[in-house]
């Protein structure tokens, strides 16, 4: 595919392609010049599209993450065209689909330039609060820059910088927010400094907590184990020592404590019942845009590292079939003779803690950059580390269970182990007139190790504990405008070819046991070890996509600004890892694949202070899972989001939201073997609202109400199962004083 740029109707009447969101740093580090000046600011002004011309592109702005307000990144990029989410409704069960691609590992998440990601069975791995976020890039599909495990694509989110949120002739500012949503009773305060000391020195701290009860259904009845408690941080610092050199160090973390299901995308409360759920998460990103006065240098570079630390602690009271009440015992004690140590277990502990390193280089080459014939050469470089270390004790580590079905804490169902890739790209760009060629090539490889007690598995059957592997993809771009270059008016036509693949999980190649594709129940005749090891072959994919994009800012000289893109798209994916299986003859195969076509459209007009954005996606798609053919159970309802929004003054703005999912395939029984059974989930209609006040500089008030009409419906359930009833009708409100 190609490289991210995006272009605002703003861009496009400077006949320009520029990045919305530099233009916004841009205009905001000029805003703290020597001089200092006041600028007007107009009621009437070009609102960013977020629609990029000529790629599956869509960035949610600053604009709608202030307008929504959205409780968690999830529900920020519900809107954009293709994306849904699966599981829910509490943050840490939500995960993105994107085209279908509905597993944590098909859809790469981003935050400042970092790779985060966090793999744990049937639970959400993104961790941000959406009041720390400037922007968030929803790539459909695989990029050269994203690289491995984004199949569906890749979410890219970036936090706030002071220069975001300084009015001119500001140095120093502050910001406090509070919040109150009555469905659940979540109170939610934020506290914000901010400044630029100096032209080259950038400063922003931000402090959120967000606390609430459990989440009320439409039907009246409370969704147990949904409450919140989270606590959010983000310290940004930004350094110009020249014009030509930015450096930046973000340090961000997010805390969540409470009662949650063990299967925190699935039932309620499900096979594994409740469980005290601790997150600790943390991510630090360092990054560095050099672009001097030569074409040849726009280098970019960042690194990073962060941690996900998650413990889990399964009382015995709980329902859970892990760690069921022991007759006979109170907590660690045994009732009938308190001297036996080794019976009662008492709770059950799980331990996780996911540790990342990463690397992103990239430099843009401009070889030659003006007249009819223009190119320009991306090259990159990357490197990602993650290591899992998992450990599973009883509150009595000496108990006979604990030294027989877990000892020294390893549990055979959730190995640790590291995970690591290098990688080089290189993507020429070549501008003929209105023509534009974009070819691609990406060279990964890949090393995963298991680590604990897996080691002691595959010595003893003589097997590699180090799996190594080399991928190469390719891609091409190609779009051409049918109007000139320097016209306002664009017509472009488009179409983008990538290759994407997804090497499988640490759990896929080390898990020993019921969830193993290589346990006895699923393949009688395989590994001794009953570990499947370098069996598996990375999963697939080759995406098509071809589109027409059409731009007109001010038609026939009046006030309406249009956009609107409609894209069409085929997906191939083969060797899926779910169809790994011995056959007859005693041959190992993964032969299953998956085909899926789809339509994307999005739109954005403008009339004076009133605007209209509209998506619209459908998927469908076949699924061969090795033995049978099913519809692709995984893909979402067709989906059609209309916002319609108007600044009535300089001080009030209103917005409608109207929400459209039709019904779906979903798996109602089958598996583990057996024939899968479908049925249908039902579909449904979504109304919300909002409302802006900012009756002086200093204060803002904002009103807005999620599902109005109290709908009572389904959300997606992962694995292509019916998912758990959505939240009922909340009104929020929320106080913004500014300093």
């Amino acid at each position: 595919m190609l490289t991210s740029s995006n272009h605002s109707f703003a861009s496009e009447h400077d006949n320009k392609d520029v990045n919305p969101a530099q233009n916004q740093e841009d205009s905001a580090n000029s805003s703290v010049s020597a001089t200092l000046p006041e600028i007007a600011v107009k009621v009437t002004k070009t609102k960013d599209s977020g629609i990029n011309s000529n790629q599956a592109i869509t960035t949610i702005t600053t604009e709608d993450l202030q307008r929504t307000q959205a409780s968690n990144i999830f529900e920020a990029v519900r809107s954009a065209p293709g994306v849904s989410i699966s599981g829910g409704p509490r943050p840490s069960g939500m995960s993105f689909s994107i085209r279908g691609f509905a597993d944590n590992e098909d859809v790469m998440v981003k935050v400042d330039g970092v790779p985060k990601g966090f793999e744990k069975y049937r639970m959400g791995g993104t961790f941000i609060e959406p009041e720390l976020l400037k922007s968030i890039e929803v790539q459909r599909g695989p990029q050269i820059s994203s690289g491995s495990g984004s199949l569906g694509g890749t979410i890219i989110a970036t936090t706030k910088n002071a220069a975001d949120l300084l009015r001119p002739g500001q140095r120093y500012g502050a910001k406090i927010k509070f919040g109150y949503g009555n469905n659940n009773d979540e109170y939610s305060r934020s506290y914000m400094a901010y400044g630029r000391p100096h032209d080259a020195v950038d400063i922003l701290y931000n402090y959120s907590n967000r606390q609430s009860n459990n989440i009320l259904l439409a039907n009246g009845t409370k969704l147990e184990s949904s409450a919140i408690q989270s606590v959010s941080e983000l310290l940004k610092i930004g350094i110009f020592p020249i014009d030509s050199l930015e450096i930046t160090t973000s340090l961000v973390s997010f805390k969540d404590t409470g009662l949650q299901p063990y299967d925190a995308t699935g039932g309620q409360p499900g096979t594994f019942g409740n469980v005290l759920r601790d997150i600790d998460d943390f991510t630090w990103s360092h990054s560095v845009h050099f672009s001097p006065e030569t074409r040849w240098i726009d280098l970019k570079a960042a690194f990073g590292m962060g941690h996900t630390k998650l413990h889990d602690l399964i009382a015995q009271d709980m329902n859970s079939s892990i760690n069921p009440p022991q007759p006979g015992c109170n907590g660690i004690i045994r009732i009938s003779n308190p001297s036996d140590r080794r019976f009662c277990r008492g709770d059950l502990n799980d331990y996780y803690v996911y540790k990342t390193k990463s690397i992103d280089i990239s430099n843009t080459a401009q070889i030659k950059s003006n007249g009819w014939l223009k190119i320009a050469l991306l090259t990159g470089y990357q490197f990602n580390e993650s290591k899992r270390e998992i450990e599973r004790f009883f509150e009595n580590r000496q108990s006979s269970t604990q030294t027989n079905q877990y000892p020294n804490g390893f549990n055979a169902s959730a190995p640790p182990g590291t995970k690591s890739f290098h990688a080089v790209y290189v993507q020429p760009r070549l501008e003929f007139g209105q023509l534009s060629i974009i070819p691609g090539y990406r060279r990964d490889d890949y090393e995963i190790e298991a680590d604990g007690g897996t080691l002691r598995t595959l010595a003893a059957f003589n097997q590699a504990n180090k799996i190594k592997l080399t991928e190469e993809t390719w891609s091409l771009g190609l779009s051409y405008d049918l109007f000139d270059k320097n016209s306002r008016q664009k017509l472009t036509l488009y179409s983008n070819y990538g290759q994407g693949f997804r090497p499988p999980l640490i759990d896929e190649y080390f898990t020993r046991g019921i969830f193993s594709r290589c346990s006895p129940a699923l393949m009688p005749n395989g590994p001794s070890s009953r570990i499947c090891g370098d069996l598996y072959k990375p999963q697939r994919s080759e995406s098509t996509e071809a589109g027409l994009t059409y731009q007109n800012p001010g038609i026939l000289g009046s006030a309406l600004d249009v956009l609107g893109k409609i894209n069409f798209f085929h997906i191939h994916t083969s060797n899926l890892l779910l169809s790994l299986q011995q056959e007859a003859d005693g041959s190992i195969s993964q032969n299953g694949w998956e085909r899926r076509n789809g339509v994307e459209f999005e739109s954005f007009l403008q009339y004076k202070s009133i605007f209209l954005r509209a998506t619209h996606s459908r998927t469908r798609g076949t699924l061969f899972d090795g033995s049978e053919y099913v519809p692709l159970y995984t893909v979402p309802g067709n989906a059609t989001n209309i916002n319609l929004g108007a600044q009535l003054s300089p001080t009030v703005e209103v917005n409608l939201t109207y929400r459209k999912i039709s019904e779906r395939n979903v798996v109602t029984g089958g598996g583990s073997g057996l024939p899968l059974v479908f049925g249908i989930q039902d579909g449904y209609e979504v109304w919300n609202a909002g409302m802006r006040w900012q009756p002086t500089q200093q204060l803002g008030l904002r009103l807005i109400g999620e599902n109005l009409k109290n709908k009572e419906y389904f959300l997606d359930g992962t694995m292509g199962g019916q998912g758990m009833y959505a939240a009922g009708r909340n009104i929020k409100f929320m106080v913004e004083l500014t300093y």
